[in-house]
Formats: C-alpha cells, structure tokens, sequence
C-alpha cells in the first residue's frame, strides 16, 4: 500500500517520482542488501542496479562496498528533486499495477468498492441447507463416484483413499472431471 499512495495527488514527493512509478511495471525493481540478509526493494534505477552488481562482486563480502549506493540521504533527494536515478527508493512489486495517480480520497473509494465486489463474489460461493431441511453433504463426503455409500473420515479435513481432498473441493479442485 506504501507504493500505491506514494502515487496520489496528496503524496508529498516530487510529481516526476509519480510518473515514473506510473511508466514502470512489476519487474522495475531489484532486491538489495540480501547479502546481509537485509532485503529491500528498491526501484530499479542506475544506483539500485550498481548497488545489485558490487553486493555481487564483492569480494569482502562487507557492508561499506554497497554503503554509499544505499544511503536513504540520497534516496530522500530523490523525492525532492525528482530525479529518479539521484539514489534509491523503496518500492514494492504493486509498482506495475499502478497506472494512475488519483487523491487519496479516490483511491480509497477504490478501494472499498473492490473489496465490496470481492467479498460479494465470494459470498456467492457459499452454499446454504436444502429447502426440505436436510443438508447438503458435508465438505468430508466424497464426491468420487466409486466411493458411493462411504462417508468421510471421522475427523473432518482428513483424506482417505478413493476420497477427494475435502478442502481443496472448496477451491473446486479435486471434483470429478465431467
């Protein structure tokens, strides 16, 4: 979410920082100091990618080879100035499912009606008793044809041979093909 707002119109950083997070896609960014086991993600520019390349080829293997490429005292400028190559700056994979940059205000009535949408789909997916009061078989029955008669486990969530994975059923694998 720290990407997605960086990218409103209220975001205290420089309008070009902005475009850039716009223009990029998923693969614009390089993961730094894991070497360390540090990781960040950064936007992938000039300094982040020499950063990657002397955390690589370091052969002593210490911090102050990549110190100076990672210093969040250029990072900041770069939210200042603009220029997106000045240092490095954090950004996450969402970077390139980012393809405006509305208030914040918008973003978040974006946000709730997706969430809305999202939670009314999968509620559709949820299925209730049958009319005449009897349920409908449990998630533990197997639906597999040559196990007919049998009921599950007594232990719901368990597998048994010739019976379907009862939880995967929910996610509608594991059904018999038609």
């Amino acid at each position: 979410m720290g990407t997605r707002f960086m990218c409103t119109v209220e975001a205290p950083i420089h309008v070009k920082v902005k475009e850039a997070i716009v223009e990029a896609q998923e693969t614009d960014t390089e993961l730094v100091l894991r070497r360390w086991r540090n990781t960040s993600r950064l936007f992938s520019n000039k300094v982040a990618k020499d950063a990657v390349k002397v955390e690589r080829e370091s052969t002593s293997g210490k911090f102050e080879d990549v110190a100076p490429y990672v210093s969040g005292k250029r990072g900041r400028q770069v939210f200042l100035n603009g220029d997106v190559d000045y240092g490095v700056w954090t950004a996450g994979q969402v970077i390139g499912l980012i393809h405006d940059i509305p208030t914040c205000s918008e973003l978040i009535s974006r946000i709730e009606k997706e969430a809305q949408d999202t939670l009314t789909r999968a509620s559709s997916l949820i299925t209730s008793s049958t009319s005449e009061g009897s349920p409908e078989p449990t998630s533990h029955q197997s639906s597999n044809p040559s196990a007919a008669g049998k009921t599950g486990p007594e232990t719901p969530g368990t597998v048994e041979n010739g019976m379907n994975n009862p939880s995967a059923e929910i996610w509608g694998v594991g059904k018999p093909k038609l």
